[in-house]
C-alpha cells in the first residue's frame, strides 16, 4: 500500500502546490487592492482636511489684517492723505463738469475710461478704511467668476 500512497502523492501534490498557490496569490491580491482603496480614502481625507485648514487660516488671515489696518491707521496722516486723493478722483467722475477731463486723463494715459486698478484702489480703501477684508474677497472671487463665465 505504501506504493500506492507515494504514486497518489507524486499525482496529487503538484496539483495541491498549483491550487495552494494560486489561492495564496488570489489573497494577497485581494490584500493589495484593500490597501490602496484604503490609502487612496486616507489621501482624498487628507486634501480635504488641507483644504479645511487652508479656508480657517485664510478667515483668520483676514480677521488679522482687518485688525492690523484699524491699529495702524492711528498711527500716520498718510493713509487719510492718499484715501482724501483717491476718493476725490472717484468723486470727480460723477461731477458733470469734470467728466470730459476725468476721461480725458484716462485717454492721455492710454485707457478707455477707469482702469483695473482705479476699482482695485476704491474697494483697497473701503476694505481698509472699514476693515472688511471678507468683501474684498467676495468682491474679487465674484468678478473673476464672472470674467471665467463669460469667456
Amino acid at each position: 500500500m505504501g506504493w500506492f500512497k507515494t504514486l497518489i502523492s507524486f499525482i496529487t501534490d503538484p496539483i495541491a502546490d498549483l491550487t495552494g498557490g494560486y489561492v495564496e496569490r488570489k489573497r494577497i491580491a485581494a490584500e493589495m487592492a484593500a490597501d490602496v482603496a484604503r490609502a487612496e480614502n486616507n489621501f482624498k481625507i487628507a486634501q480635504f482636511e488641507a483644504k479645511a485648514r487652508r479656508c480657517m487660516q485664510a478667515e483668520q488671515n483676514d480677521a488679522d489684517y482687518d485688525l492690523l489696518v484699524l491699529k495702524n491707521r492711528d498711527k500716520t496722516m498718510m493713509d487719510e492723505v492718499i484715501i482724501l486723493f483717491f476718493l476725490g478722483l472717484f468723486v470727480c467722475h460723477f461731477i458733470p463738469a469734470m467728466q470730459p477731463y476725468m476721461e480725458k486723463g484716462w485717454q492721455a494715459m492710454g485707457y478707455n475710461g477707469a482702469p483695473w486698478y482705479f476699482e482695485f484702489v476704491i474697494v483697497g480703501i473701503a476694505v481698509s478704511t472699514l476693515g472688511l477684508m471678507r468683501l474684498f474677497r467676495a468682491f474679487w472671487g465674484g468678478r473673476d467668476k464672472k470674467k471665467s463665465a463669460s469667456d
